[in-house]
């Protein structure tokens, strides 16, 4: 098979779900360049993760020949050598290199850059796994362990974005999530290692951590402090002077025709009165939302 197929197979369910995720920050979406950065930058630190990892266990290109190994190793393969090393290598990622963002101002945004980050390191890590064992596996690897990668990290993604806001108890959360996500990661990687009937209680694990993800992003959306905040783009009547939607024809107080001259008067903000360009989606007065309708002139 061709070595641009495999990047494909690599790659594509690391994008497809970092582009369902980031479809679900609705309020305020983050700028697609740094989401893209933080993807690129986990895929950068499976690099020195991979490295720990063979420093911690020079047998780590075997990890999965876990056949004759004790539980005692295997353990300490999954929770040491995958679990803490890939939680914190992709944790750090967004801690230093987006955190302090004046974009990153929101509990989802916690999500989807730890989403991000997760799936820059999976792909790679797909990647990898291709080379070794053969296209095959990205089909479990895919839908499976490349989201699960997501809902390890989010445990942490979330609070890291509730304690950007200065929430109570959110810097006790992050540290709670960051554990929490290494032993659910660790206990992922020891049930399939095990290779045993034990293997599949990775399936109600799954289930349980997608089942939180999904608890945390409605959360995470309920108390955005973008949600109410939904304006509309303005222009002043020539006539009356009143604020009148810029998709309108005739004024909704005086009912005076409004001609396309107006359209090049300033246009502003609803919510805040702020001027703005027309083209703009959010006001970058007050942050809300700007909503737009069919049949704007």
């Amino acid at each position: 098979m061709q070595s641009w197929v495999l990047l494909v197979l690599a790659f594509a369910p690391g994008i497809f779900w970092l582009w369902l995720i980031y479809q679900r920050d609705k309020f305020r979406p983050e700028p697609k360049a740094l989401v893209v950065r933080t993807f690129l930058w986990g895929m950068a630190v499976a690099i020195p993760v991979s490295v720990m990892e063979f420093a911690l266990y020079p047998q780590a290109g075997d990890i999965l020949q876990t056949d004759n190994l004790s539980l005692g190793t295997i353990a300490y393969i999954s929770f040491i050598v995958t679990g803490l090393t890939e939680e914190l290598g992709k944790f750090l990622v967004v801690r230093r290199t987006v955190y302090d963002s004046p974009y990153f101002d929101e509990p989802m945004d916690g999500i989807v850059y730890a989403s991000a980050s997760a799936l820059g390191f999976a792909s790679l890590e797909n990647a990898g796994y291709i080379i070794t064992f053969g296209w095959q596996v990205i089909l479990a690897r895919g839908p499976f362990s490349t989201l699960a990668h997501v809902l390890f990290s989010v445990m942490w993604g979330y609070p890291l974005g509730l304690s950007k806001l200065g929430r109570p108890g959110s810097k006790a959360l992050l540290w709670l999530g960051l554990v929490g996500s290494m032993v659910t990661h660790g206990l992922f990687d020891f049930l399939l290692f095990t290779n045993s009937a034990y293997s599949f209680l990775v399936i109600p694990l799954f289930l349980g951590a997608g089942l939180l993800f999904l608890i945390i992003l409605k959360q995470a959306r309920q108390i955005s402090p973008y949600k109410e905040k939904v304006g509309e783009l303005v222009v002043k009547c020539p006539n009356c002077g009143s604020d009148v939607p810029y998709y309108a024809d005739f004024c909704t107080s005086c009912g005076a025709e409004l001609g396309k001259a107006t359209v090049k008067d300033i246009i502003f903000c609803s919510r805040c009165g702020a001027p703005l360009d027309n083209n703009v989606s959010f006001c970058t007065s007050c942050g809300s939302r700007i909503n737009r309708k069919s049949g704007a002139r």
